[in-house]
């Protein structure tokens, strides 16, 4: 999902979500407070933050607006809530919505039609055209089977992250 700000003066007093690594910042998972931010004359940005978690103050330069948010995101949901979640759960969180189509469902697509493709293609000389409309009906299900990959397990997390917090905090299983 990206993410963009056209002025670094709207992420102050905003909570973001760290999803990518940089040396001597908050960890990937971590939710910041951004308390500060003004641009320097050459152009980069200094940030002044605070862990949500543990009160620590941290100071950051980012090249550009596009950088930072390359680095941290807004994330209500994660925000609301990050107090019932553990570091493994918010970085698999991360991992798959960070995902796109381009990124997942395309080399998952190569590597299917690839082989599908190999397995009917040493049938074609046996049988006819046979194998070439079996090939792309299967063809057609590998891609929609893919996708459908793809949605469920942005689906999956956020349902499993949600029943994590209804049993946690209201009492509630959903099932």
């Amino acid at each position: 999902m990206a993410y963009s700000l056209s002025n670094i003066d709207e992420a102050v007093d905003g909570k973001y979500l760290v999803v990518k690594n940089r040396t001597g910042q908050a960890k990937v998972g971590t939710m910041v407070h951004v308390m500060s931010a003004k641009q320097s004359s050459d152009g980069r940005i200094d940030m002044g933050y605070r862990v949500t978690g543990t009160g620590q103050n941290y100071t950051a330069r980012f090249d550009s607006i596009k950088d930072f948010c390359n680095w941290a995101r807004p994330d209500t949901f994660i925000a609301r809530y990050y107090e019932c979640f553990d570091a493994n759960e918010i970085s698999r969180y991360i991992k798959i919505n960070n995902r796109t189509a381009l990124t997942f469902c395309l080399p998952i697509i190569a590597i299917a039609l690839v082989i599908i493709w190999i397995i009917f293609g040493a049938l074609l000389g046996k049988t006819g055209a046979a194998p070439i409309v079996i090939g792309i009906i299967a063809s057609i299900a590998a891609i929609a089977f893919v996708f459908f990959l793809y949605k469920s397990s942005k689906n999956k997390i956020k349902m499993d992250l949600y029943k994590k917090v209804s049993a946690s905090r209201w009492g509630v299983t959903i099932k």
